[in-house]
């Protein structure tokens, strides 16, 4: 691609320079001769500067140092030009005016104009790899940066699994004593709910109805516990099961609910899980029996730090989790935008 650009855009250059006398005498050898010669002087030119910017490093330099040694290589080179310039001139044009032998100013035009269109070379070549540095920089600060999101994904993931885990296996404990058979019961659906989970470590989304699927079953296991203490009801609308949602985000604020509302009264409670359409995206809502207040381990615990911090890294900002107390229930409302507003999790190369 270097050659090519060279060769055509010298070429090219020194044609309309010379466009005039063209017009004036038509295409002749001398005309073809000429431009050839011309395109040659700056294609050699400028490749030595080239070689010069890559051997030294002139690009890695601070811009005054690199200033420095542009107008020096253009004067060097530009000086070189004029004179090539000026011997071919004199030697393949025997009756015309002599630069070298002849009036100092126009060999001093020819040097100035050398050292110009070098230097305007020079501020191409800069600014055109200057260009591609910040694309790259831009390039790998984005892969970096989805890295780093999804090395924090990974994390708030390995924290969040071994939690459900724990409260799970404790809710199993309590059954061993009471019913075995419902004990047994309740670790196939530990299972079938581990390997879901299992299955979304690498997914930073999943379809919603596979979530609630996920969700159903830790509620069935739960109910196995708390047996008439603990109702639930769902609705769902059936436009949104296709629509991502973050993995385990929905089980993480029902476990949530039950942990610190039906867990907490002798009474029990219900545990409602909605999901409608919203803005454009859809509005996720958990409402449990109980009362929440700000500071205590419901509001700041692991599952929904890790909740808020999901929906930052994948929404950039754009979703929201609130909780607040409504009509003496705990609401959990957790605003999904559309698919497209998600993070990219990697950039090609």
């Amino acid at each position: 691609m270097y050659w090519t650009i060279q060769v055509l855009a010298w070429t090219a250059y020194m044609s309309l320079l010379g466009l005039p006398g063209l017009l004036e005498g038509g295409f002749t050898g001398r005309f073809a001769l000429v431009t050839l010669m011309m395109a040659a002087i700056g294609i050699a030119s400028s490749h030595v500067l080239r070689t010069s910017f890559k051997e030294w490093h002139w690009l890695d330099l601070h811009v005054v140092h690199l200033l420095v040694r542009m107008v020096a290589g253009a004067f060097i080179m530009g000086s070189l030009a004029g004179l090539l310039q000026a011997g071919f001139h004199d030697l393949f044009f025997r009756e015309a005016e002599p630069l070298i032998t002849g009036p100092g100013r126009r060999l001093a035009e020819v040097w100035l104009s050398w050292i110009l269109q070098l230097f305007l070379w020079e501020v191409v070549y800069v600014a055109y790899h200057y260009l591609v540095r910040s694309r790259l920089e831009k390039l790998q600060m984005l892969r970096l940066e989805a890295a780093n999101r999804e090395g924090q994904l990974a994390n708030l993931r390995s924290q969040l699994n071994p939690h459900f885990m724990f409260n799970a296996l404790n809710s199993i404990r309590a059954l061993i004593g009471e019913d075995p058979g419902r004990a047994k019961q309740s670790i196939t659906l530990l299972s079938v709910i581990l390997r879901n989970a299992m299955a979304t470590v690498k997914r930073n989304t999943v379809p919603l109805g596979e979530e609630i699927d996920t969700v159903r079953a830790y509620l069935t296991l739960e109910s196995m516990r708390y047996e008439e203490r603990l109702k639930v009801h769902f609705f769902v609308d059936p436009a949104l099961e296709r629509s991502p949602v973050p993995p385990m985000m929905l089980q993480t604020l029902v476990e949530n609910a039950v942990r610190h509302g039906i867990a907490r009264s002798k009474q029990g409670g219900e545990v409602s899980i909605t999901a409608v359409p919203k803005d454009g995206g859809m509005l996720l809502s958990v409402r449990n029996t109980g009362h929440y207040k700000a500071g205590r381990p419901q509001g700041g615990g692991i599952g929904l730090r890790n909740t808020r911090e999901r929906l930052k890294h994948l929404y950039g900002g754009k979703a929201s989790l609130e909780i607040r107390n409504q009509d003496g229930l705990v609401a959990c409302d957790v605003f999904l935008p559309t698919a497209s507003d998600l993070q990219p999790a990697d950039i090609p190369n």
